[in-house]
């Protein structure tokens, strides 16, 4: 994250990334969760969105022999962009969406670490003091999986590890229709996408759940807000 930061200074374009690991935030230390923060927030406050992956054992990520529910970290933090999974079907003639429902295995839940960041004020009815994960969604089911050619090899990935540097492409995407249009760097994303959250901008998953939570209407601690109509989100954000 370092480097992230001092290329950044440098690098105007570089306004996006994605980090794909993650741990139950009772297994991190208060001293690695508040060093991490502090970079968290030094790169969100010079615009850069890192969107990190929430986790592939639904609300119950058990991890070197602990269980419960639990968020995991760096997800969790308030200065990053959670990102969910979802199990996608589409059509194959027309690649039209068919339908989309939260991913068992997504990470989510409530984070006992960092408190409610105000742009999740508007769900503090289900929320309460505490910061909700993730933020958004994307697919992440092995169900078939995402396409990679690697080596002269056909390999499938998935999980949210995929599905968090899918949203670091739909920013660059978003990035560059701003820019062709003279906007403004949007800055760091979050704050912005609940800002948009209850308009044609997010297709709201509400079938599925990853264990003790359901998808359903609004934010949701298995699919947060849903997954983006890109093209209605570009012309959303302000």
């Amino acid at each position: 994250m370092d480097r992230i930061y001092a290329d950044a200074l440098t690098i105007p374009g570089l306004r996006q990334a994605s980090i794909s690991l993650g741990l139950r935030e009772d297994l991190v230390s208060q001293d690695e969760t508040g060093a991490e923060h502090a970079q968290f927030s030094k790169l969100a406050a010079i615009g850069v969105a890192v969107f990190v992956s929430s986790g592939d054992q639904g609300s119950d990520p058990q991890q070197f022999g602990s269980s419960g529910i639990q968020v995991e970290y760096e997800a969790s933090d308030s200065s990053a962009v959670a990102v969910g999974g979802t199990t996608l079907a589409l059509d194959p003639a027309t690649g039209k969406v068919t339908s989309e429902t939260a991913w068992a295995n997504s990470g989510g839940g409530i984070s006992t670490r960092f408190e409610r960041p105000a742009w999740q004020d508007k769900f503090k009815d289900i929320l309460a003091s505490k910061r909700g994960v993730p933020d958004v969604s994307c697919v992440a089911d092995p169900n078939p999986g995402a396409f990679v050619w690697l080596n002269g090899k056909e390999l499938s990935r998935s999980g949210t590890s995929w599905s968090a540097p899918v949203w670091a492409g739909f920013l660059a995407l978003i990035s560059e229709a701003r820019e062709k249009r003279g906007k403004k760097p949007l800055g760091f994303l979050a704050p912005a996408l609940y800002r948009v959250s209850d308009t044609a901008a997010f297709r709201d998953i509400t079938v599925g759940n990853n264990g003790a939570y359901k998808a359903d209407k609004r934010w949701d601690a298995v699919t947060g807000l849903g997954v983006p109509n890109l093209r209605e989100l570009i012309a959303a954000l302000p």
